[in-house]
């Protein structure tokens, strides 16, 4: 399950740190866009078309607002995220 911590939180904008252990868990609808930096770890993102990314440390990655899939996090995962309403 992933463990949030927000370190800026003013108006829209919102920056944290996440760290994530190994499974799944589906994420319904972002009502957010977000943009974050993989420091570490390993895990697949699938859309609900099921196309799928695998993303390693050092990827950024953009999830756009409205964007739902499933998070398959195969190595545990540490990313810095930007999250804009």
């Amino acid at each position: 399950k992933p463990v949030y911590q927000t370190v800026y939180d003013v108006g829209p904008t919102r920056v944290g740190f996440l760290t994530c252990s190994p499974g799944s868990f589906v994420v319904a609808e972002r009502t957010a866009a977000e943009v974050f930096f993989v420091v570490d770890g390993v895990f697949f993102l699938t859309n609900f078309d099921g196309s799928s990314r695998r993303c390693t440390a050092g990827d950024t990655v953009v999830l756009p607002k409205g964007w739902a899939g499933l998070w398959d996090i195969i190595d545990p995962v540490q990313k810095v995220w930007v999250e804009v309403n």
